[in-house]
């Protein structure tokens, strides 16, 4: 699980290629991790520079309250598929064991809970409130790598040492105009 503090490494994605072997797909990307600080509320939106091909790719940064919002309510969603899942099976049980023939009426509702039982499994650990801004056009780039483990485990061995070029469509929340304090801020 992710921990979401005041600072977020934003870790942009960029896919290079594919080779397809056999029955096998393997994807291979380069990813460079950014640090910047969280909005104390709401949302920015900005662009950070590719160091792969050096195009500007659009995100979004949530602020700290938001981003734990998110992770909750993927972890809520998460929790009541699983209920509705076991009520459904429990459901479906008694209705083949007592030969009503209307185990066919479940079949929809299983499915629904099965899909969102996967997508709170795969995006609650991941969820950091950092998104794409635009999911279309933003060619091979991602915040979330395609194999979550294998990113995770060798931090050091996929990620770029780069600056990170950085710009922000609004003002910092936290700037108030007072050039003595920006001159002393790191």
């Amino acid at each position: 699980m992710q921990q979401i503090g005041p600072r977020v490494g934003m870790r942009l994605i960029h896919m290079t290629h594919t080779e397809h072997r056999a029955s096998v797909t393997y994807h291979y990307y380069r990813i460079q991790t950014a640090w910047v600080d969280r909005p104390p509320e709401g949302v920015r939106t900005g662009y950070l520079r590719c160091a792969t091909c050096g195009d500007m790719v659009a995100f979004r940064l949530r602020s700290r309250a938001r981003a734990k919002a998110r992770q909750r309510l993927w972890l809520a969603i998460g929790l009541i598929a699983t209920a509705a899942l076991a009520i459904l099976i429990t459901l479906t049980a008694r209705m083949i064991s007592s030969g009503s023939g209307g185990e066919s009426r479940t079949l929809v509702p299983a499915a629904l809970a099965v899909a969102a039982l996967i997508l709170s499994v795969i995006l609650f650990p991941s969820e950091d409130g950092v998104t794409l801004a635009r999911s279309r056009n933003s060619g091979p780039h991602g915040f979330k790598p395609m194999k979550m483990r294998v990113a995770w485990s060798r931090p050091s061995a996929t990620d770029r040492p780069v600056r990170a070029e950085i710009v922000f469509h609004d003002s910092d929340p936290r700037d108030d105009g007072d050039p003595e304090r920006d001159a002393l801020a790191p």
